[in-house]
């Protein structure tokens, strides 16, 4: 079983509220102000207070820093804090920003100005939420229905980019800042609903700057008993109908080395019936900044979507076979006690030219060489 979050009640969610909440859940402050400056340089302090909000004690938390220890932007955070122990959320969370910040102001042209990015103050609330979530173990988070305040004001282009895909449900007014969306968004694994949890602990998040109006935020920490076989990807999609055809083997290509999982393409009829190319990405969260980027400058698109979503891979592994046409591997899928095969095309096709055989011929010795193996020994 995994460690996940549950918010099962969010009357908004900015990254100090989350942050009260982990607080109030048993993330050790201390602990996590020592992390903060042996793995990122950043030297600050965590304030915490209580209160009282909605019959319940509610943990307020601020942040104070000495700016300089501070990255610029979420983009200055070094290597994408990689190497640290936070690196795989801090990966998750920029790249899920990275994805939609280039989205939306590629189309307009211009480069987004620190303002854009949220500045020092959410680069160091990125850094302290990812920080606190590895100390609890956390490494996904499921919600019900966000709270989507009306007009642009409330809830800014980016904010509402952030949230695509998430079930919302409309209110007047909600506390939300960038910081506390993008962790929030780029972790979801949406609803609790079809997942077995077993409550470990609950903590209780306010909005210090709200404390009249009693917004507040539960977190429930404990285990998620998750289908083995289940993942979140997001999906990267663009249409296209001016860019010379030639130059989509190569553009797929880039896109699989840099790590895409799968891309694709699909004929379409686009607007005033110009026929076009619908190009899809199957992207690891962690890697939708860097394909998209890829789209961008290997493409003519000036816009791209994207969206989360879960699939369902059956367990698999490799294992290699002799023939008399060489080594071939082949991948081995489990379904309940069932298991089948499938040779590797691309080892089957180096050998049939490098003997000059047929590629079924290939084939054939495969499976005769797999047909010897005890499928169910295998690990």
């Amino acid at each position: 079983m995994a460690v996940a979050g549950y918010f099962d009640q969010l009357s908004g969610f900015t990254a100090d509220m989350l942050l009260g909440a982990l607080i109030d859940a048993g993330t050790d402050r201390d602990a996590l102000v020592a992390a903060l400056r042996r793995h990122h340089g950043v030297d600050c302090e965590i304030n915490v207070a209580t209160g009282r909000a909605d019959r319940a004690q509610v943990t307020y938390a601020s942040l104070s820093y000495v700016e300089a220890s501070v990255p610029e932007t979420w983009r200055a955070i070094p290597g994408g804090g990689a190497d640290t122990p936070a690196g795989d959320l801090l990966a998750r969370v920029t790249g899920h920003l990275d994805e939609n910040v280039n989205e939306l102001w590629g189309a307009e042209g211009r480069a987004p100005t620190g303002e854009d990015l949220g500045g020092r103050h959410g680069a160091l609330r990125i850094l302290v939420l990812c920080n606190a979530l590895h100390l609890h173990g956390i490494d996904a988070i499921y919600h019900e229905a966000l709270p989507f305040a009306a007009g642009i004001d409330a809830t800014s282009p980016l904010l509402a980019a952030l949230m695509r895909g998430e079930a919302i449900r409309p209110v007047d007014r909600a506390p939300v800042d960038l910081p506390g969306c993008a962790v929030l968004t780029a972790l979801s694994e949406g609803s609790m609903h079809g997942s077995g949890f077993t409550l470990r602990t609950a903590g209780y998040g306010g909005n210090d700057a709200g404390r009249d109006r009693g917004d507040v935020i539960r977190l429930c920490v404990g285990e998620v008993t998750r289908p083995v076989d289940r993942e979140s990807v997001r999906v990267l999609e663009t249409q296209i109908d001016d860019m010379n055809p030639q130059f989509y083997g190569h553009v797929l290509d880039l896109l699989l080395e840099a790590g895409a999982l799968d891309a694709f393409l699909t004929p379409v009829i686009m607007k005033k019936s110009r026929p076009g190319v619908l190009l899809t990405v199957l992207a690891p969260p962690a890697l939708a900044g860097r394909l998209s980027e890829v789209i961008f400058k290997e493409t003519t698109t000036i816009g791209l979507r994207s969206y989360p979503v879960s699939r369902n891979v059956l367990p698999r592994n490799e294992a290699t076979v002799e023939t008399r046409y060489g080594a071939i591997r082949i991948k081995i899928a489990r379904h309940g006690d069932a298991r089948r095969y499938t040779p590797e095309y691309e080892d089957c096709r180096q050998a049939a030219r490098k003997t000059g055989m047929p590629l079924a011929d290939v084939y054939a010795a495969v499976h005769q060489a797999a047909g010897r193996l005890d499928l169910d020994a295998l690990p």
